[in-house]
């Protein structure tokens, strides 16, 4: 008889390009890399970088599909929090000799907590 082994939900297949792009927006911006967030103590998502409110997310070959920005607005909707997410191209990322004055996007999403709660509540 064998044993299953229990799937992780977040198996980590990344490309070195793709973790160093997420080291260097984490120092330019002064965030955290590859936080958890967590509803009733399971991970809901992983963001790449997270900076107080705002999250983004290093797109290299694919953009943020939409059951991972449905999952970023469940947490949302559990912490009574707004969140704003950026996808930052890694080419753009790693063409840089020196931070940026500015950081460009290639989309831009805002999860707002109040729209959220009239949507739940049919308001």
């Amino acid at each position: 008889m064998s044993l299953k082994k229990k799937k992780h939900p977040f198996e980590k297949n990344e490309t070195g390009y793709h973790k160093f792009a997420v080291q260097q927006l984490a120092e330019w911006v002064g965030g955290e890399a590859e936080k958890q967030f967590k509803v009733d103590g399971r991970i809901v998502f992983v963001p790449d970088v997270v900076k107080d409110d705002t999250v983004y997310e290093i797109v290299y070959s694919h953009p943020i599909d939409g059951k991972k920005l449905g999952m970023m607005q469940y947490w949302c909707y559990r912490n009574s929090s707004e969140m704003t997410i950026f996808e930052v191209s890694a080419d753009f990322i790693l063409s840089q000799t020196k931070k940026p004055e500015r950081i460009e996007t290639l989309e831009c999403y805002i999860i707002e907590y109040e729209t959220i709660k009239e949507k739940a509540l049919g308001l």
